[in-house]
């Protein structure tokens, strides 16, 4: 389970293609968040699954806490930089 943990933490930083931008971080761990939330649906829950899930939140509330206070104009701003929050219409 530690191994597990470590390589989630890991992927976690490594997946955000701007690294510089904690905003990214945050966002990238929200989804993270989600995807495993999304996986209860679709099969049994397990202890290992919830245990992922903990750690999970616990990842996307230590890199999204300094943008709870944040102003929207500020928050707008670092939203530029991160490519996940792109939205590219369909054609």
């Amino acid at each position: 389970m530690k191994i597990l943990s470590f390589l989630f933490i890991v992927g976690l930083f490594v997946s955000c293609n701007s690294s510089s931008n904690q905003l990214c971080d945050c966002v990238e761990a929200g989804d993270e968040v989600n995807r495993i939330s999304a996986s209860f649906f679709e099969r049994l829950p397990t202890k290992e699954g919830e245990d992922s899930l903990i750690q999970a939140k616990k990842v996307r509330d230590e890199l999204c806490l300094p943008f709870q206070q944040m102003m929207p104009k500020e928050l707008h701003e670092k939203a530029a930089e991160c490519e996940a929050l792109k939205i590219t219409p369909e054609q």
